[in-house]
């Protein structure tokens, strides 16, 4: 009875966190960003465009002088007008609305990068700073240089908070407009998502599409006890990376006991073949053994005649 309540537990845990992030608004970039200790790198790697270089458009002039390079957005834009009039079948008025909307967010865009010109090649050069203050106090373990370079990710995380939100409202105002002029014949098709910039196969983005199923599919399996085993490793491996991106004694890690203990919990169920326990994996093994006394059986008089 402990094990069962143990699996049930468990089960409905992982499936009210998958539900809860069925909504749209579940995102790991914070959980990512916010990695600590020695595999900290790694995990701040996978958040998609963590420092807005993609959409603010970081690059360099032939001189090797820092430039704003507008055209990857504008080529993003101007493709995914095109794959929306064929994705929903526009008609020649629609198509004639699509292109005056992109126009419009191209104009608009424009007129944000000039308007802001300045901050983002100050920007832009901060992170440079950053990036050499950061070499630097890891090869001289200067306290004062790490100060220093906290104090300075404090304020580019400003900054790239205010830059970043305008060019974030255009690409959400883009995909929500041209979504909207599809007809109620046309919109029966799913909504067609507007491509980033600077996609990895394992970004934040990906990730934020995987992990609802991923615990609302744990968490089935282990409320009802099938193939349990093989959740309970899954669940394991969700929360082992948890774990390691806090690690235990970094600097500014906080508490991951409460993962700990889960963690016991899932080794547990699966060391117990828990799902043998009033779930469905014992249905499972007991048609397998009924299975395998058939085939003893035959083997049996086959041997006999």
């Amino acid at each position: 009875m402990a094990i069962v309540i143990l699996r049930l537990m468990i089960g409905l845990h992982f499936f009210n966190e998958g539900a809860s992030k069925l909504d749209g608004g579940f995102s790991s970039a914070g959980f990512l960003s916010n990695a600590k200790g020695p595999f900290a790198p790694v995990f701040h790697g996978m958040v998609w465009d963590a420092e807005g270089r993609y959409r603010l458009g970081l690059g360099h002039d032939k001189e090797g002088d820092h430039a704003i390079q507008v055209k990857p957005t504008r080529d993003a834009w101007t493709t995914y007008r095109s794959d929306v009039a064929s994705h929903y079948g526009f008609d020649e008025g629609q198509k004639k609305e699509s292109d005056a909307i992109l126009k419009s967010y191209l104009a608009q865009h424009d007129w944000y990068v000039k308007t802001n010109r300045e901050a983002i090649l100050k920007y832009f050069q901060q992170l440079e700073r950053r990036g050499d203050q950061r070499q630097t106090a890891f090869y001289l373990d200067v306290t004062s240089l790490r100060d220093q370079g906290e104090k300075l990710e404090s304020e580019l995380r400003r900054e790239r908070g205010s830059l970043l939100a305008g060019i974030n409202m255009m690409w959400v105002g883009l995909e929500r407009e041209l979504n909207r002029l599809a007809t109620v014949e046309q919109s029966g098709r799913s909504p067609l998502g507007l491509k980033k910039l600077g996609r990895r196969g394992l970004d934040s983005i990906t990730i934020d599409g995987i992990i609802p199923y991923f615990d609302l599919i744990v968490g089935i399996c282990l409320f009802f006890g099938l193939f349990v085993p093989c959740a309970s490793g899954l669940a394991a491996l969700l929360l082992l990376s948890v774990i390691v991106t806090q690690w235990p004694g970094s600097v500014g890690a906080v508490s991951v006991s409460y993962q700990v203990i889960e963690l016991c919990g899932v080794f547990v169920l699966a060391a117990m073949s828990a799902g043998h326990y009033a779930g469905l994996d014992y249905f499972i093994q007991y048609k397998r053994q009924q299975r395998g006394k058939k085939e003893e059986i035959a083997s049996g008089q086959e041997k006999e005649e």
